[in-house]
């Protein structure tokens, strides 16, 4: 009886959040799952702890009951939209995987400050955060994976990349086990309003490009893309797969089929997954860096 109130209440969760979506309103979208997934899948957590001294600056804890590796998920949303929060569908999907789970949030546009590179400087401190902090959660401070979605794979890649940011945090890209990109832009050239307020002027774009570090002392890496996501274009994933192999980088790259943009995230979720295996992916990915 449980269990069948439990698939009502998902199937209603996905109808509901489905239309939500469709129809323009993604932050109720996304409230809806995350309030099914507390239903159905209550998890203990660690709220709002704070990684850095501004406002933006904290990150929430799904941790396993036992010690774990740890998945740092940063959330996309074109640099101007999401919260932590609202990611919880991603939280829940890595912890069934039997992950100890960190999401941060990290400044957005329209804050004057949420100029480039202010939200990769945010990745690293948050990163640096959970490598000193993780062990009182149950996560294994040697084994900590850095994953994200568009914008936040985009900064996922740009740290593990672009040496200075985990060296003003004391650290060094292979102080991560593995980065986990999901449909990220990571070289191109903005050409949309938001994305030239923050990464502009012109003169700048060069040093938002990831291709522009990579130097063969990167992180294990996984990218994952779809030929259906019209949003973030395929090359993105090709040149950076190719730069990374060229300097000998541990690197494996999937391109699906079907799978949209948002799609990319969502089915990261056994809610959502269809034909695609995007966490199976992932997982078997970062089970053979362990």
């Amino acid at each position: 009886m449980i269990k069948n109130i439990v698939i009502l209440i998902a199937v209603l969760a996905i109808l509901a959040a489905g239309f939500v979506w469709f129809i323009g309103d993604r932050d109720r979208g996304l409230w809806v799952l995350t309030t099914a997934l507390k239903i159905t899948n209550p998890i203990e957590t660690a709220d709002d702890i704070a990684y850095g001294d501004e406002s933006w600056q904290k990150l929430d804890i799904y941790p396993q009951a036992e010690t774990a590796p740890v998945v740092i998920f940063i959330h996309g949303g074109s640099w101007r939209h999401g919260r932590k929060d609202q990611y919880r569908f991603a939280a829940d999907a890595f912890y069934r995987q039997g992950y100890t789970v960190v999401l941060p949030d990290y400044i957005k546009y329209p804050d004057e400050r949420a100029k480039y590179p202010s939200f990769a400087i945010d990745g690293a401190k948050a990163i640096a955060w959970v490598k000193d902090n993780i062990s009182k959660y149950n996560g294994n401070a040697d084994q900590v994976f850095v994953a994200g979605h568009s914008a936040g794979a985009h900064t996922a890649l740009m740290v593990a990349a672009d040496k200075q940011f985990l060296n003003a945090e004391g650290l060094a890209p292979k102080d991560i086990k593995g980065v986990i990109g999901i449909a990220g832009p990571y070289s191109f050239v903005p050409d949309w309003e938001v994305t030239q307020a923050v990464f502009g002027p012109p003169k700048n774009y060069p040093l938002m490009d990831a291709l522009n570090y990579i130097d063969g002392d990167e992180p294990s890496t996984l990218l994952l893309h779809s030929s259906g996501d019209v949003q973030v274009g395929q090359y993105n994933q090709e040149k950076l797969a190719s730069a990374l192999k060229a300097k000998g980088v541990d690197t494996q790259d999937v391109l699906y089929n079907k799978p949209g943009h948002i799609d990319m995230v969502t089915h990261l979720h056994p809610w959502f997954t269809k034909d695609d295996n995007l966490m199976a992916d992932i997982h078997t990915f970062i089970q053979k860096r362990l």
